[in-house]
């Protein structure tokens, strides 16, 4: 029994001790013997790990994260060549959705890590991360249904209330109306469309280190995996790992296959339109990683800042 109601109480318990006994549980009704059970502090979902080499996740009711998360898994299995989460158990319990998956091989690498690493290192990584998207993109989803365009249309209709929520500047909020107005039409709304992993940052990716190589040695939770423009893949790299580090933005898009002459300020403007499309989009965050100025910017200078590439 996991004796938090599901609808009531999730996010008020979200961090209770509760869940590890929960884990334990699980693991023992799935027959997977685990010596310890710790709490992640990361996911909108309770994420469990057990003896580093499962993990549980518990997901958040009234999203379709395990439906999402477990088609990606099943239908990608054995098709990528950057390693993935296997699926170990699928289940229900107590009306919650559950997944046990193997642990990726590897370890984090931190934003300020990240900007001590050298140009050749992080153009590398980059490379490394464009060729996995490329990769992942080519592969054809025939039985998965998502509606890309009425998901662009939503999240536009909610940009400038989500972006008040998250204490926008109020320039930003005042322009982002006709921001959006003119440059919605240069999102690809048509097909085709491509399988999304839909929020590839440091936190869901691992890296380690072979013959004096830095690589990337899993990615995993494709719990907010869709279908739809391949560029939106690129939104949560580009303000999450390299905002503002237009030489590196541009060498990732070549990697990923665009010419040169694609990577213009029309180029810049509809990745700006995606950012504010991008599902768990926050100006303010992205500013603060910029720079403690960067929250008093216009929304024109700002999208300049974060997409430095033209």
């Amino acid at each position: 029994m996991l004796l938090i109601p599901i609808q009531e109480q999730f996010l008020e318990r979200f961090y209770d001790p509760v869940w590890v006994e929960i884990g334990r549980t699980v693991f023992a009704l799935e027959g997977i013997r685990v010596n310890k059970v710790i709490r992640s502090e990361q996911g909108e979902s309770v994420v469990l790990f057990g003896d580093d080499r499962y993990i549980l996740k518990i997901y958040r009711p009234g999203k379709r994260g395990f439906e999402r998360e477990s088609f990606a898994l099943e239908r990608l299995a054995g098709e990528l060549t950057v390693p993935i989460p296997d699926i170990l158990a699928a289940g229900e319990l107590d009306g919650y959705h559950y997944l046990i998956t193997t642990a990726i091989a590897g370890r984090i690498i931190t934003r300020p890590e990240w900007l001590a690493l050298g140009p050749d290192v992080q153009i590398d990584l980059v490379s490394q991360l464009a060729n996995f998207l490329r990769e992942l993109h080519a592969i054809p989803i025939d039985a998965m249904e998502f509606d890309w365009a009425g998901f662009v249309a939503n999240n536009a209709a909610a940009a400038v209330e989500r972006q008040r929520k998250k204490r926008g500047n109020p320039e930003w909020i005042e322009s982002l109306p006709a921001f959006i107005e003119r440059n919605l039409p240069l999102v690809q709304t048509a097909p085709p469309h491509v399988f999304l992993h839909g929020d590839v940052h440091f936190g869901n990716l691992r890296f380690n280190e072979k013959n004096g190589r830095l690589k990337i040695s899993g990615v995993f939770d494709f719990a907010d995996s869709l279908l739809g423009s391949r560029e939106y893949d690129f939104i949560a790299p580009g303000v999450l790992m390299f905002q503002g580090q237009g030489d590196l933005q541009r060498e990732f898009f070549r990697r990923y296959g665009y010419p040169d002459a694609d990577i213009n300020e029309e180029m810049r403007r509809r990745m700006m339109m995606l950012t504010i499309l991008y599902e768990f989009s926050s100006l303010r965050r992205y500013a603060e990683r910029l720079s403690r100025e960067a929250v008093h910017l216009s929304l024109d200078k700002l999208g300049k800042a974060i997409w430095s590439l033209a």
